[in-house]
């Protein structure tokens, strides 16, 4: 049973709209696609064939942590096994990689941003230390 409610716009013929768009967490599929043509064929339909004013803002999450995460591990993981690298080696680009965290949350305001950064620099270091301890 579908119940149809009138559409009438709160500003004369000015519809502003907001949609939450896909969150891409790996490679785009025609799903992702999906949300785009959806949402603009109904734009579309509001513009031309019902003369509204139409302001739509689309959302799309791209980047999150999990994906930078994920393609730093899987680059770096690549790369130091073609390479057979030191151990030593790894240890000192692990550093170089933990500073723009080390940077953001000394930027960041945000105290809860903040601690999310403490935490994740921290964990990182005490996994370093005791990989510097096997190593001597």
């Amino acid at each position: 049973f579908f119940i149809q409610n009138l559409f009438i716009p709160s500003n004369g013929r000015r519809v502003t709209w907001y949609s939450c768009g896909p969150t891409v967490y790996d490679a785009s599929h025609m799903g992702h696609a999906r949300s785009y043509i959806t949402f603009d064929i109904v734009r579309r339909v509001l513009q031309s064939y019902f003369n509204y004013d139409v302001f739509c803002v689309m959302n799309v999450t791209d980047i999150d942590d999990k994906i930078i995460h994920r393609a730093r591990r899987n680059h770096l993981q690549e790369k130091y096994r073609e390479e057979n690298s030191d151990p030593k080696k790894i240890l000192s680009d692990i550093q170089v990689a933990l500073q723009p965290y080390v940077k953001k949350m000394e930027d960041t305001k945000d105290e809860d941003k903040k601690n999310m950064f403490i935490k994740i620099i921290e964990k990182v270091q005490s996994t370093c230390g005791k990989l510097e301890a096997l190593l001597q």
